[in-house]
């Protein structure tokens, strides 16, 4: 018979250090785990109304996103199409929602269901 461990913490703990080893190299995780700290640090001085330390929190952020990117072998182009790509596509479906003569006319009268079929 095998021993389990008492509580879930313990019998989860090997779970993530497997996942560090199969993840990269351990540039790879001190970059993402300084990425983390920043995003938070970041995060806590927007709460907290310190613009000063989103500020530098905002340049640190951005500074550990383009080491990141360089450890990863990514092209930072390739990034920033797809963060214009993004932007046209939300910009698009905002123009088509607010096109004139495509809503139909709203109904007058009260609202009752026209079909019994759920969605």
């Amino acid at each position: 018979m095998t021993n389990r461990p008492t509580d879930a913490a313990t019998g989860l703990s090997p779970l993530p250090a497997r996942q560090v080893e199969e993840a990269g190299t351990d540039d790879t995780h001190a970059i993402a785990a300084e990425f983390g700290s920043i995003t938070v640090e970041c995060a806590i001085a927007a709460i907290t109304g310190n613009s000063q330390g989103v500020v530098r929190g905002s340049a640190a952020f951005l500074e550990a996103l383009f080491r990141l990117w360089s450890e990863q072998d990514l092209d930072p182009d390739a990034v920033w199409n797809e963060l214009h790509a993004r932007i046209e596509m939300g910009e698009l479906s905002l123009r088509l929602s607010r096109a004139s003569g495509r809503h139909r006319p709203r109904r007058v009268g009260p609202w009752r269901v026209a079909t019994s079929k759920l969605p």
